[in-house]
């Protein structure tokens, strides 16, 4: 497929305005020094100068994306996302097979995204070019990322080990997600203001225990259990500004182990936060620049069997990202793609009203810079340079010196591939240098043979690993715990195969795979009594994924499945000891079906999870569970419309993590006016 998307590329004609050579070389000499610099210097650059001719016709070539060696991939863009009816990140994320998000409650719970029943850690989310993670634990919580729907762009999820392209923490697979940027596709000014109410069911509950248990009554407060109001506005001049507001309650009705109904309370959210993003052209590129900043302040109840009801965190993120990329850097057959970024985070948590906060403040800056080149209309190759700088300060992890841990990380990749016939070859190799721990090289090799215009079958094998979190190797001796400076990185191996068919608005897909991970970090609790991490883990996880899409008339269809049948190996547990990883369903599968036509569109979503071991030895689990949404819109005319969101419609009781209950029948109601 991609053989013969090659051949077609050819030369193609654009409308670019040209410049004097005198002015080639200047921009040639910017574009040199803009990795160092920043794309906002190269703008500053191009506006100064006065030498602009007239647009005319020429030719140049193709941008080519080639293909890397991880097979399994699902890309949605933001019009399929709304035609499907999704409401949330979360669901768009879910729609991707093997992918489990596992939120601890009602929105702004802390929520883990795991890929082919990686940990957290073992999946890098990179939102905008910037990874999100946090550098104290290593994981991404994406309910703190504050992302509305309705600013996607598009979003991509990669399976499998990544390392080869991304780096560390790709162990498990990457989250790429990517925000509008500027105006809307009209060009002109436009507002888009939604305001929405998420009701609860009401029902009897339970405070209190034993003799001094009380009764409850339901209340009507549970209709209104939370609110949220958000607009985004397309400005003159290619600028876009967004703003949301959020407040919830999270009082939801649950039952606890003995079967008590009871009120979910310390769980409530108030969160805000604003954006403003540009795009534009720079001489013959596109330059794009976003900043974001969110803030929150959210109970966290604990689980029923250690509750916090008096604990409090508050967080603030504020992020930066620029871009510049063009399909001619020198030459017509050289494409340049070029970000920087910076990210900020304030968390602070407090376990009881008069008790001292915990205060983590973790920075991150950094800049990628990517050639891609053609080599004739056979091959192509991708060169890239990153780097990145991380630090954490922080009232409890201190560094080895006493000080605030840091780490500095340089990679350089290359990634070419060579068609021929039916075939595509795409070796990948990267080289990683971190200041705490030794350098390493990932590797990747695909192929892909076309079997026909609509079908074609991949093969990949890749090596990955995922680096040490800041908590894992500093912890302080307290508390019980102590962290371990000398910890290796988690390493892993996979190797897939796969198939893809698409004709017209009708795709399918599936892949098998077999994913190693070894010297997986456990933290365990040792003869002293004391709690240390260690490179303790392996696992072995042979699995199945199928993908299906399909737009017929008025109907829209997706839906995925996955089998996997994972091993642990940890200790002394071999393949014959048949030990399931914990969290990690055997099956799972996901569907949607839509209806839209004159202002009306419906749809239906269901999703089932197969029952979780929790332990290693499997003899605690989490049961099965079957849920069931929908939502519908009618549009009350021109530029108004009415829209109506269900979760749990079978109001099932059910927990993503252990001892955390989840909450039943929600409803979001609201309004949305385009202007």
């Amino acid at each position: 497929m991609l053989a013969s998307a090659l051949r077609e590329i050819g030369r193609f004609r654009v409308a670019v305005p040209r410049t004097p050579s005198n002015h080639r070389l200047r921009l040639a000499a910017a574009l040199v020094a803009l990795w160092a610099l920043g794309p906002f210097g190269l703008a500053a650059r191009l506006a100064a100068d006065p030498y602009v001719l007239p647009p005319q016709v020429v030719e140049d070539r193709a941008p080519v994306e080639p293909l890397a060696p991880a097979a399994a991939r699902s890309s949605y863009s933001g019009e399929e996302l709304e035609a499907l009816g999704v409401a949330s990140v979360s669901e768009a994320l879910e729609l991707a097979p093997g992918l489990d998000l596992a939120p601890v409650g009602g929105a702004g719970a802390q929520t883990a995204v795991s890929l082919r029943g990686s940990t957290s850690g073992q999946v890098l989310v990179i939102v905008d070019g910037v990874r999100v993670s946090d550098p104290a634990t290593g994981q991404c919580d994406l309910s703190r990322l504050g992302l509305d729907l309705a600013d996607i762009e598009s979003i991509e999820v990669i399976r499998g080990g990544a390392s080869a392209q991304y780096g560390a923490d790709a162990l498990g697979g990457v989250v790429v997600i990517t925000t509008k940027k500027g105006g809307g596709a009209s060009g002109g000014p436009s507002l888009t203001l939604r305001a929405a109410n998420r009701s609860c069911l009401p029902s009897l509950a339970v405070s209190g225990s034993g003799a001094n248990a009380v009764g409850l009554a339901p209340s009507a407060a549970a209709l209104v259990d939370g609110q949220s109001l958000s607009f985004r506005a397309s400005l003159p001049g290619g600028f876009a500004l967004s703003a949301s507001a959020e407040r919830q309650a999270n009082a939801y009705a649950y039952y606890d182990a003995s079967g008590t109904r009871r009120i979910r309370s310390n769980a409530g959210l108030l969160q805000g936060g604003a954006g403003l993003s540009w795009k534009g052209q720079a001489g013959e590129g596109s330059l794009s620049a976003s900043a974001n900043l969110s803030a929150r302040s959210l109970g966290v109840p604990g689980p029923l069997d250690m509750p916090t009801p008096e604990a409090l965190q508050r967080d603030l993120d504020a992020s930066f990202a620029s871009r510049y990329a063009t399909d001619y850097f020198f030459s017509d057959s050289v494409g340049f793609d070029t970000s920087a970024y910076a990210r900020f985070g304030v968390l602070e948590y407090r376990k009881e009203g008069g008790s001292e906060a915990d205060l983590h403040r973790a920075a991150r800056a950094g800049s990628d810079a990517k050639w891609s080149l053609l080599f004739g209309e056979a091959s192509a190759a991708n060169l890239g340079l990153s780097a990145r700088y991380d630090r954490l300060d922080s009232t409890v992890v201190k560094g080895s010196s006493g000080g605030a841990p840091e780490r500095l990380s340089l990679g350089a990749f290359a990634e070419p591939f060579l068609a021929r016939g039916s075939w595509t070859i795409a070796p990948a190799l990267r080289w990683d240098w971190t200041s705490d721990f030794d350098s390493g090289l990932s590797a990747g090799l695909g192929a892909t043979k076309a079997l026909s215009d609509r079908a074609s079958m991949s093969f990949s094998a890749t090596t990955s690993y995922r680096a040490p979190s800041f908590d894992d190797l500093y912890w302080p001796s307290a508390g019980g715990a102590e962290g371990d400076p000398a910890l290796r990185p988690e390493s892993g191996y996979s190797g897939e195969a796969g198939f893809r068919w698409k004709e017209g608005a009708t795709s399918a897909s599936a892949a098998v795979y077999l994913r190693y991970a070894k010297d997986v970090i456990l933290w365990r609790q040792r003869d002293d009594g004391i709690w240390r991490p260690s490179n303790y883990g392996d696992a072995l996880y042979p699995g199945l994924e199928l993908e299906g899409r399909s737009q017929s008339g008025d109907w829209s269809f997706v839906g995925s499945y996955a089998f996997l049948y994972s091993y642990v190996l940890s200790g002394t547990l071999s393949l014959s000891d048949d030990k399931r990883v914990p969290g990690a369903p055997v099956h799972s599968l996901s569907g949607s079906a839509t209806y839209s036509s004159k202002g009306f569109s419906g749809g239906l979503k269901l999703s089932y999870k197969g029952l979780r071991y929790t332990t290693t030895d499997n003899r605690d689990y989490l049961p099965a569970v079957f849920l069931a949404g929908a939502s519908l819109r009618w549009a009350l005319g021109e530029r108004l419309s009415l829209f109506w969101n269900g979760d749990n419609l079978l109001n099932e009781r059910y927990v993503s993590e252990k001892n955390y209950p989840m909450p039943g029948l929600t409803i979001e109601t609201g309004l949305e006016y385009k202007l």
